[in-house]
């Protein structure tokens, strides 16, 4: 959504821009800027091509059938079947490119661009794609850049025998790249540490989101209401907002408050989300709290405007948090953990408040302390709102991206 968005206001500026899917089709929630481009790296034939030797040899037409989207939706839907082991090795196949299992879909990717022709630049979505990448820049003489998006996270979720393989091969290509694209000034330190890059190599360039027909509700809330976008699972921290949540409501001075949690919801995550639920009723809260996952575009933001405060617990340090500006820009303050991006985000706004998740108490006297203030509530939610339209709208930061990334490169 972040590159769709991106890359819609990069065509408004003239230039041509094509979005190739890896692994999975597009999941969007507003317009596609390219057509139905071919999907590389499907999910199923890296799956049986890693696993199979057989299949890294089948016929074009039956790799084309494994990369149907509507199969591959089908496999997405069915989250947490690949084991820890599978997932390790997978992600060592890959990160190995031309020179692992996965040869023939670097292969497909490079014939690809011969016969529809070299960007004057390419991105890649995440630095996992560096082994593509370098293929890429080396054949078609290019430059390649890669987006760093929170990829630590998963890396150090594999098993020991993987993470540190996965870590030294990703470094060796990510070396030969032109550069990395940091989200947040805490992310590109921290991924120059682990990758051993110079950090003069990592660009700053924010995420942004497209801010056009999103106007904050300047009407006082009639119901004080606590909000939650994000995945909704453990990582994310719902269980620690629920669990404030329900001390907010026994301490009787929010008789009124209501808990709204909203997100993305897989089958892999249903039985969290039900643990909550269950919480929730016990403290004969029903009345409440709602619970609403894989909203659409439109609903999002109807629902970020109905919040008197949006907080995300997150239990790790975020490269960034998309979320956090769609809440800002619909004019809801934020809390948050001080963690990660957050304090960047929080500091370059003035749209919310930051709170130290290793003090006892502290999450929930926070949320308390601004749900009291409704002046301050108003006035972080205004500031949000317009530090987000200045900073990290897209239809400015695709200038930004022209300026300081693409056009050092054409006078290079």
């Amino acid at each position: 959504m972040r590159d769709n968005s991106l890359a819609k206001h990069l065509i408004s500026l003239g230039h041509e821009v094509s979005m190739l899917p890896t692994y999975l089709p597009h999941f969007l929630d507003e317009e596609p800027v390219s057509g139905e481009e071919p999907i590389f790296f499907g999910g199923i034939n890296v799956y049986l091509q890693h696993k199979f030797s057989l299949f890294r040899h089948t016929p074009s037409w039956i790799d084309k059938a494994f990369d149907n989207p509507w199969l591959l939706r089908k496999a997405a839907s069915r989250s947490g079947m690949t084991s820890s082991k599978d997932l390790g090795e997978i992600t060592l196949s890959t990160f190995k490119g031309e020179d692992g299992p996965l040869a023939k879909e670097v292969s497909k990717v490079l014939d690809w661009f011969k016969k529809h022709g070299s960007p004057d630049v390419l991105f890649l979505s995440t630095i996992m794609l560096a082994g593509i990448g370098k293929v890429l820049k080396r054949e078609l003489k290019i430059p390649v850049f890669g987006f760093l998006q929170g990829e630590d996270s998963f890396l150090d979720s594999l098993l020991p025998e993987y993470r540190e393989k996965a870590w030294k091969l990703l470094s060796s290509d990510v070396a030969k790249l032109d550069g990395c694209i940091a989200p947040s000034r805490y992310f590109g330190k921290l991924m120059a540490e682990r990758l051993s890059i110079n950090l003069e190599n990592i660009r700053y360039h924010p995420n942004g989101i497209t801010t056009e027909g999103v106007v904050p509700s300047h009407e006082q809330l009639k119901v004080p209401t606590i909000g939650y976008l994000a995945r909704l699972c453990p990582l994310k921290g719902l269980d620690i907002l629920v669990d404030s949540f329900i001390e907010l409501k026994d301490s009787e001075r929010h008789k009124d408050l209501r808990l709204n949690i909203a997100g993305g919801m897989t089958n892999e995550d249903e039985p969290f989300v039900n643990e909550q639920k269950s919480k929730l009723s016990r403290a004969g809260l029903d009345d409440f709290f709602s619970i609403s996952p894989n909203i659409s575009r439109d609903e999002k933001f109807t629902f970020l405007k109905e919040l008197t405060v949006f907080s995300v617990p997150a239990r790790y340090p975020e490269a960034f948090g998309l979320y956090v500006i769609e809440a800002m820009l619909a004019g809801t303050p934020v809390v948050l953990p001080n963690t990660g991006a957050f304090p960047e985000l929080v500091d370059s706004t003035g749209g919310g408040i930051i709170y130290d998740p290793d003090l006892t108490g502290a999450y929930t006297q926070t949320l308390n302390d601004l749900l009291l203030d409704k002046g301050a509530t108003q006035m972080m939610g205004v500031k949000a709102h317009q530090s987000v339209v200045k900073q990290f709208a897209n239809e400015g930061l695709a200038q930004r991206l022209v300026d300081e990334i693409l056009s050092p490169i054409s006078v290079s």
